[in-house]
């Protein structure tokens, strides 16, 4: 038998009022098991699917059952007094005083699920409890003028009228600009959209060219392109896919500005990252031609499957084959990473969940290799790298301790 099939057993024997002993003792251990609750929400869907749900079960019912068991009151009893501390205000003594017997992030998790979404951060600062929740889309567009919109207020499928051009934000979430009909702008007009820490952000540019912006990250653009070539401004990671543009029969370059790094396309697609020490470029399809100013490296030229490292104050540069899923997968929903040092994985992992990261130990020669959903629980991320052995995690409010 599975352990889901297991955890279903039993969930089910608790409906029928049939868990004794262990088996209640084992069931309460169990609420702080992400994979127990999965199975409890298939349980109760196939059991309400087939009209088999005895009465007096549904998700308030439950959690009262659940408090109210004279079986683990002998366990609250002495943790009362504390109950002060993590009041909610619909829930009783009881709610709280199981919070502190199950653990609180566990007890957030079952309460915000058995309610049909899990609880929001705002809700959870409210209460005075912090929270790690993984990153979302959120951006600000900044306007010529300096004016910022909030694109996380903005509803989808809404029109910005700027005057000469309209910002859509479509009805998924992501930006593109329409040129309003017989507008010839006289000059270049520049916005930025800016991701914060824990954000990411999908922008279609006026030429087509659709952009991925990673967490921390800045991205400058005219609003209408220059009709010889089409150049932006990037600070932090972002994935594109250029669209290819012609003007009299020539092709228009794409090109990337980036610290002390420019790159040139004419229609391709490709990653770039660049947090301030060093800039790398991970080609998927297509071709680029790298620049570097104010250094005597020449021209370079990246074909599919190769990545450019470019170190910004050495000067020293590499270019690696590689398989560029282990650099695309954030845009996908993932981490990847493949014999990356600890240092980076953490720097990714705190971007991305706005976290901070201290280090109490040395980790030069650990490396680590996995792929997991970047949208999952933060705890199960670090617990997951922990079982590689020689690390260990510690998350204290919004700070991660590093150990051995």
């Amino acid at each position: 038998m599975s352990k889901i099939e297991a955890y279903k057993r039993l969930i089910r024997q608790y409906y029928e009022d049939k868990l004794r002993g262990e088996s209640f003792e084992q069931f309460i251990k169990y609420l702080d098991d992400e994979d127990f609750l999965d199975a409890w929400e298939q349980v109760k869907l196939e059991e309400e699917t087939a009209n088999k749900l005895p009465a007096g079960t549904s998700d308030q019912d439950l959690f009262e059952k659940i408090t109210a068991d004279e079986r683990i009151k002998h366990q609250l009893l002495e943790l009362a007094p504390l109950t002060k501390t993590v009041m909610f205000p619909w829930r009783s003594i009881a709610a709280a005083a199981l919070l502190l017997v199950i653990g609180v992030s566990s007890l957030i998790y079952f309460i915000g699920r058995s309610n049909g979404s899990l609880i929001n951060e705002q809700q959870l600062t409210a209460n005075g409890i912090e929270s790690v929740l993984p990153g979302k889309d959120r951006a600000e567009i900044i306007l010529e003028n300096g004016r910022r919109i909030d694109l996380e207020k903005i509803k989808g499928d809404t029109v910005i009228d700027r005057g000469d051009f309209e910002i859509i934000k479509t009805a998924t979430g992501g930006i593109s600009y329409r040129i309003k009909s017989g507008v010839a702008p006289h000059k270049l007009v520049y916005n930025s959209i800016v991701t914060p820490r824990g954000g990411e952000y999908n922008l279609t540019l006026p030429d087509g060219t659709q952009v991925w912006l990673n967490a921390s990250t800045s991205l400058k653009y005219p609003v209408v392109f220059d009709k010889s070539k089409r150049e932006v401004e990037l600070y932090g990671e972002a994935f594109f896919d250029v669209a290819k543009r012609t003007e009299l029969g020539k092709r228009i370059p794409f090109i990337i500005h980036t610290g002390s790094q420019s790159i040139e396309v004419l229609g391709t697609s490709f990653n770039v990252q660049n947090y301030g020490k060093k800039i790398i470029t991970t080609l998927v399809e297509g071709k680029v031609k790298l620049n570097f100013k104010n250094t005597t490296i020449p021209d370079q030229f990246l074909r599919p499957n190769e990545q450019a490292t470019f170190e910004q104050v050495s000067h020293q540069f590499s270019i690696d084959p590689i398989d560029p899923f282990y650099s695309i997968a954030w845009k996908d929903g993932n981490f990847a990473f493949y014999k990356t040092p600890l240092v980076e994985v953490m720097d990714i992992i705190g971007r991305w969940y706005d976290v901070q990261v201290e280090f109490k130990s040395q980790f030069e020669d650990f490396q680590f290799s996995g792929t997991i959903s970047k949208y999952g629980d933060i705890k199960k991320l670090l617990k997951t790298i922990e079982l590689v052995g020689g690390v260990h995690f510690e998350l204290i409010g919004r700070k991660i301790y590093v150990k051995n």
